[in-house]
């Protein structure tokens, strides 16, 4: 079997006297797609944050390419789209720097961008349908569009894995098949992916398989749930039987 690109082994967290996942296990393969799946304040999120050491864990472990997270260096072999937040964060960028900002792990600092980058800067951009905002600031996109250029820095890095936070939140339909498209040639060229979503939508057909979270546990891994139970409300029997009780 082929090494994990991601194992969060027996994960606990909390924050102040509440405690949001228990004890979860969740791995990825090369080359695999996998979905969280859960309802609102299941836990999701917080297991991606982990999982690239966003949030401290309480106890457990994560390793990513083989790699106890605390020594993971090779930022540059993940993309990551967070939750729509403002992709300018407040700065006046425009779509063209924040995508540019995707390269800086590949790039020898502090020389500038080579014409690889500026390719693969550009056919991000292209990839997600906004060529002809490249010099807007962010702040002047809708919130689907900042969502696309998170995505879009996120495959400006070229990654092996591609971790996203519910990427199709304020984007419309059309754009949620443009993302599947865009996911399915990033997993023909070989990456994974880890993505958080509360409906799969048109992205259902390229996930091996689905991780369902309930109240901060596992309660489903397995093949995507055909009741259309993603929110794990009425999986019968828990993953994980002996868990601690929230706090």
């Amino acid at each position: 079997m082929s090494m994990n690109i991601v194992e969060v082994d027996k994960a606990v967290v909390g924050y102040a006297d509440r405690r949001v996942l228990h004890g979860v296990d969740v791995t990825v393969q090369p080359g695999q797609a996998v979905a969280l799946l859960g309802a609102n304040g299941s836990g999701k999120s917080t297991l991606v944050r982990t999982a690239l050491g966003l949030v401290p864990l309480s106890a457990g472990k994560v390793t990513l390419f083989g790699t106890p997270l605390k020594a993971f260096k090779q930022w540059r072999r993940i993309g990551y789209v967070p939750q729509r937040l403002g992709a300018g964060g407040g700065v006046p960028a425009t779509v063209g720097e924040v995508v540019a900002a995707g390269r800086l792990a590949r790039r020898r600092i502090p020389w500038p961008a080579n014409a690889t980058d500026r390719r693969v800067v550009a056919e991000a951009i292209e990839a997600v349908g906004l060529s002809d905002r490249v010099k807007d600031s962010v702040s002047t996109l809708s919130g689907g569009q900042q969502q696309r250029v998170l995505i879009a820095r996120a495959l400006a890095t070229e990654p092996e894995l591609l971790v996203m936070d519910e990427p199709t939140s304020g984007v419309d339909a059309a754009n949620t098949e443009l993302l599947a498209e865009l996911l399915g040639q990033r997993l023909d060229a070989g990456a994974a992916i880890l993505l958080v979503a509360h409906e799969l939508g048109p992205l259902a057909p390229l996930i091996d398989r689905a991780v369902v979270l309930g109240g901060g546990r596992v309660v489903h891994d397995g093949p995507v749930p055909a009741n259309g139970d993603t929110a794990g409300e009425h999986c019968e029997t828990p993953v994980h039987q002996n868990l601690w009780s929230v706090a």
